[in-house]
Parts: C-alpha cells; structure tokens; sequence
C-alpha cells in the first residue's frame, strides 16, 4: 500500500503523461483501496443520518470517496503521509441548522463511536477561517471521516472552494496568499459573530472591506 503511494507520488510530481510501470502498478493498488472504504462510507453516513433524527434536527447529509486526482495530490502536498495511514478517503458531512445542533450531535457520535481523532475547527478555526468539527471514526478496520458544519459554515467553505479553483490554491487548507487568507479569516470571524446572534461591529467590517481590497489582485483567476 506505502510502495503503491510512494510510486503515486513520484509519478505526480513529473507530467502525470508517462505513466511508468510502478505508477500503474500504484493506481490499481489506490483504486482497490479506494473501493474499500465504499460500504463502510455508506454505514458511517447512515451511522450519521440516524443520530441527526435522534437529535430532531433537519440538515443536510451528504458522502462522497476522495477523487482519485485528490489522493495523489494530497500525497504531494503531505510527504511524510503514508497512502495506509491516509483518514479522509471516505467521508461524510451533516450541514446543521446552529452551532448547538453540531454540538449535539458531535456529543452523540463520540458516544456511539469514540472517534479515533477529533478536529474541532470551531474551538479553533484554521488560519483561513474553516471552521466545523471533523471525527475520524474506525467502520469496519476502514478510517472515515465526519464533518459537522452550520448552513453558515458551509457556506463559507464552498465560496472558499470556488475561490480555491480559481487561484490554484487550496485555502481551505490555509495555503495561498496571506492577503486572500487574512480576508477570508475576517469574513468567517464576522459569520461566526452573526451566527450567535451578535452584531459585527464597524471595525471588523472597515477591516474587512480593506482586506478585501488586498486581496482582490490575487483573485484575478487561472
């Protein structure tokens, strides 16, 4: 499995053209692999679906197996990872209605399933601004992970996404420009103000308007 990744690797960083014996080697192993995590996605989504009723709230719950392209290049981005010990293959997400209702069911998953790690980005958002809560649960001998965001949260992830496309950079993950993050990281501090009921005060949004401002020429696309 680390030979296959290893190879993937290699394989990526030159014109992704030539695929050598080894590379095609590692992308059967990757697609085996990759297959491996669909029935276990699927208990941990309806696993996830089942403590949102039990919850009473009304959300969006959605899965999906980590693209091919995506794997490998977050073997590139990530060296030290190894294709074994790789926790997002699988995943699935529930967008609820607050931060209480993500609370609630973040309590209820560590009940039913102690989570394997827990990444709470709400506690502590990313440098970018990302927040949510992320648990990597064990579903059959298979690493899934669990997002749980607000309608706002989610929101501010896909702009962020679109964003990300457009400048080549993944700034989800905090990488790219600093004007774009500082932005992005104030845009998400006055959502997440407005989430609570609070109001964004006249500084935060006179800093954001002149963050945006440096951020723009970044932002000019592909």
């Amino acid at each position: 499995m680390n030979k296959a990744g290893k190879a993937l690797r290699v394989w990526s960083t030159g014109s992704w053209a030539l695929l050598t014996p080894e590379a095609s080697q590692g992308l059967e192993v990757l697609q085996r692999w990759r297959a491996a995590h669909q029935y276990p996605l699927i208990k941990a989504n309806n696993g996830l679906r089942s403590v949102v009723r039990t919850e009473g709230c009304q959300v969006e719950v959605s899965q999906r197996l980590k693209r091919i392209p995506t794997i490998v290049d977050k073997l590139v981005r990530q060296p030290t990872m190894q294709l074994s010990t790789m926790q997002d293959i699988g995943g699935c997400r529930a967008v609820l209605g607050d931060v209480d209702e993500v609370r609630r069911v973040e309590r209820r998953l560590r009940r039913n399933r102690p989570p394997l790690r827990i990444s709470d980005y709400i506690a502590e958002p990313r440098r970018s601004g990302y927040r949510g809560i992320h648990l990597i649960a064990s579903y059959d001998d298979r690493a899934i992970e669990v997002q749980l965001r607000t309608k706002a949260m989610h929101e501010w992830a896909i702009a962020v996404e679109r964003l990300s496309w457009r400048t080549d950079e993944d700034l989800k993950s905090s990488r790219g420009p600093q004007p774009v993050l500082a932005w992005l990281e104030a845009v998400s501090e006055a959502m997440a103000l407005e989430e609570t009921g609070c109001s964004v005060t006249s500084e935060l949004a006179d800093r954001i308007s002149v963050l945006r401002e440096r951020a723009v020429p970044y932002l000019s696309g592909r």
